[in-house]
């Protein structure tokens, strides 16, 4: 009896805690019941970057590319607009660490990585090709298993800023570049080991 009164007890201050904790983390995320989407001044072109973008979101009224509570759920709220099944956690701590902010070579991004596989990134302009200003856009590019480091804006005037919301993994290599990666370590160190040993001709 005794043993299942400790087990009750237990049960019940799990369940208190975890509905705290759940609590807790409900209450650090953005309030998406919050979110008026800015109104969109006009729509956004893919192929305003190079290489093009898959889709692009936008252009939203404003910049949404900062951590503002408010601006957090509307990049929510854009990024859901783009095509596939990405949804951004609202974590923007990960993200700012990606900000640009100024164009490198003129009209060139470059965010310092290698980016991987389907890839978003937002970005702010003063004013865009057009009549348009103060706007964000999100583009959805593809940059597959090779990787790119940099986009070039086709117009760069008016650009403010720009930041990774995510990213994919660089590929994992094949079996038989691990092999050959192997090999070569194996002749390397074969060779380096053949080197040290003292040769008793010469000594005698």
């Amino acid at each position: 009896m005794r043993r299942l009164m400790i087990g009750l007890l237990s049960a019940a201050a799990m369940a208190v805690s975890s509905s705290a904790y759940a609590k807790e983390t409900r209450s650090t995320l953005p309030d998406r019941s919050a979110s008026s989407l800015l109104s969109v001044t006009s729509v956004c072109d893919a192929t305003m970057t190079n290489p093009d973008a898959l889709a692009c979101s936008g252009y939203f009224a404003g910049n949404l590319i900062n951590g503002s509570p408010t601006d957090i759920a509307n990049a929510q709220d854009a990024i859901e607009l783009l095509p596939g099944d990405f949804e951004w956690d609202g974590n923007w701590a990960a993200v700012d660490a990606t900000k640009i902010m100024q164009l490198v070579s003129g009209n060139v991004l470059d965010f310092g990585q290698t980016l991987f596989g389907l890839t978003i990134i937002g970005a702010h302009f003063g004013n865009v090709e057009g009549t348009d200003g103060n706007v964000s856009v999100f583009w959805l590019f593809d940059f597959g298993t090779e990787g790119a480091s940099s986009i070039t804006l086709d117009h760069p005037e008016g650009f403010s800023n720009a930041a990774v919301y995510t990213t994919g993994a660089p590929p994992v290599p094949e079996p038989a570049t691990w092999a050959l990666m192997l090999f070569g370590f194996a002749v390397a160190g074969y060779e380096l080991r053949r080197n040290r040993r003292p040769n008793f001709a010469q000594l005698a």
